[in-house]
């Protein structure tokens, strides 16, 4: 369709517009076009619906919205805003700058939002996701196999043998094609 294939980068698309995801640029195109426009080459997309978009979004970990992150308790970095090009430490000021710098430096985070491949039936959104006895993460969106859970990092250093479950059902967490592999 004319992308160039960067993150973010925006091209003409017949009478309308696309960009590369400003996320992750293999999370696709988003267009914005005329009611009822479909340009050439777009081939499957165009039928594509919401339930195969979030699939692909679950697949990826990119979280939606309030979907994946509780209003006003989630951190932009637990939720992989730095990643995906949510936040900046060389630009100006935004709101929560000192908290979430503060948050970075000091090597504060302590769990992030990562995708999963259930085991099992799926759990609904807000089961824990339990090591044992022990609570370490929270099941956030789910769609058949896949899900998004925030899981404490701790939980995931080394070997301990424990398998994750949520109501019963075993939770492989991932690493998002996306993130980086420090902890800040």
């Amino acid at each position: 369709l004319g992308a160039d294939g960067k993150a973010g980068t925006a091209f003409a698309c017949g009478d309308g517009t696309g960009f590369v995801d400003p996320r992750y640029a293999d999370a696709g195109l988003r267009l914005i076009l005329p009611q009822g426009a479909a340009p050439e080459g777009i081939g499957d997309a165009a039928e594509a619906t919401e339930e195969d978009y979030d699939t692909w979004r679950l697949a990826l970990g990119l979280p939606d919205g309030s979907r994946d992150m509780v209003v006003e308790k989630a951190i932009l970095l637990e939720s992989g805003f730095e990643d995906l090009h949510g936040v900046d430490f060389d630009k100006g000021c935004y709101m929560g700058q000192e908290l979430t710098a503060r948050t970075k430096y000091r090597g504060l985070v302590k769990k992030k939002l990562m995708p999963v491949t259930l085991g099992g039936p799926a759990p609904e959104t807000g089961t824990p996701v339990l090591a044992g006895d022990r609570e370490v993460g929270e099941i956030r969106s789910v769609r058949g196999e896949r899900a998004i859970a925030l899981i404490r990092l701790d939980a995931l250093e080394g070997d301990t043998g424990i398998e994750l479950v949520a109501n019963g059902t075993r939770v492989l967490p991932e690493t998002a094609p996306w993130a980086s592999t420090s902890n800040s």
